[in-house]
């Protein structure tokens, strides 16, 4: 019985599953901590001309905030910076950028989609989220608020369908008395 067998990487990057991306190694700490390094799969094109690029000029590895699976998982992004050959481009050089980790990002783009559902479908609280993804308290809200941007229409070009009034006191009843009549003069301050 003939079985395909495939290198430890590929077994990894398929239960690591972000879509682009392969897993160059995973390792265990001293401390217990799982460590995940990943690059991406296909060389990428010139922001600026689109042209794709074939030589690397250098790499940095960029630690990234990622879903926790079975607890807190160290992931770091091989991030390689690629000459672009195309002589008519004024850019000479680039970082590398996809959907899920856009550039000069801090984390992943499905831990993000995972805070957003985590407080607008769940009902959780920022901070419930922030605790239980090991994230910070901001870091929830700014997902959020890219979410809503990017989700909710312009209020500027909807039109609305009926007229209400909005009412309400903005300080207690007061009486004033006319300086000619000497009679007192109840007023009510709503703001509409």
């Amino acid at each position: 019985m003939n079985e395909p067998t495939g290198a430890a990487a590929d077994a990894a990057t398929i239960l690591f599953n972000l879509p682009d991306y392969r897993v160059v190694s995973t390792t265990v700490t001293t401390g217990g901590r799982r460590q995940v390094i990943f690059e991406t799969d296909q060389p990428p094109g010139c922001p600026s001309c689109g042209v794709i690029a074939t030589r690397r000029k250098e790499r940095r590895f960029q630690r990234l905030r990622d879903i926790p699976v079975a607890g807190t998982v160290d992931v770091f992004w091989s991030n390689y910076r690629w000459y672009c050959e195309e002589p008519a481009c004024e850019r000479l050089s680039f970082f590398e950028s996809t959907t899920q980790v856009p550039r000069r990002a801090r984390s992943t783009g499905r831990l993000r989609d995972q805070l957003v559902d985590a407080v607008i479908r769940s009902g959780r609280a920022f901070s419930e989220t922030a605790a239980g993804f090991a994230v910070s308290w901001w870091m929830v809200r700014a997902a959020v608020n890219e979410a809503c941007v990017l989700q909710l229409p312009d209020v500027d070009k909807l039109s609305p369908r009926m007229l209400g009034i909005d009412e309400h006191r903005f300080r207690s009843v007061r009486y004033f008395q006319d300086p000619e009549s000497k009679t007192w003069t109840r007023f009510e301050p709503w703001c509409v």
